[in-house]
């Protein structure tokens, strides 16, 4: 078992920011039951029901790959907080920018426990067998991939394995890489 997390973190200490141009897979999560993360995240259907991350309403949307388990994402968890908090204020006059976690190998009692302890309040989804994660090409945790959502172009502009330095600068980069 610790190998395996072991697997999943080792790209963490790494890290790179690339700017790609992908397809961004279909990928199916439950609405959540939270009517904060469900107004947050402009969805309408009811809780437990589908929807694609192409659902989302926002220009830019960027999907944490954590571990519970994972030392570099806990270590990471009050940067990724900051960066949430500027997205919010970048939202309110620039491109609406979101924020998800999938909780890679993680239940639903996993994710609520990482963002119970590390105090997270965007929303966060299990991924238990890493369809999620093995469908957005997951390179260890925590990986960022950053995805542009506006009109037709529903894409991936930004990959990072790692940790980042700055919250402000990362997302700078990603609204860049969106080419808004």
């Amino acid at each position: 078992m610790l190998l395996f997390f072991l697997g999943l973190t080792g790209t963490a200490v790494g890290g790179g920011t690339k700017n790609v141009s992908e397809v961004l897979p279909e990928v199916k999560l439950p609405v959540p039951g939270n009517e904060t993360h469900k107004k947050y995240l402009g969805l309408t259907g009811k809780a437990g029901e589908s929807f694609t991350l192409a659902d989302i309403q926002a220009d830019i949307l960027l999907i944490e790959l954590f571990s519970m388990y994972c030392p570099f994402c806990q270590h990471e968890a009050p940067l990724v907080n900051d960066l949430y908090a500027r997205t919010e204020m970048v939202s309110k006059t620039g491109p609406v920018v979101k924020i998800i976690g999938l909780g890679a190998s993680n239940t639903q009692f996993e994710v609520e426990y990482f963002a119970e302890t590390y105090d997270v309040t965007f929303p966060l989804f299990p991924d238990k067998d890493m369809s999620m994660y093995h469908a957005l090409g997951g390179a260890g945790t925590p990986t960022f991939i950053g995805c542009r959502l506006q009109g037709d172009s529903r894409k991936i502009v930004l990959r990072r394995s790692g940790g980042f330095m700055s919250a402000d600068d990362f997302l700078k980069k990603l609204i860049n890489y969106a080419d808004l």
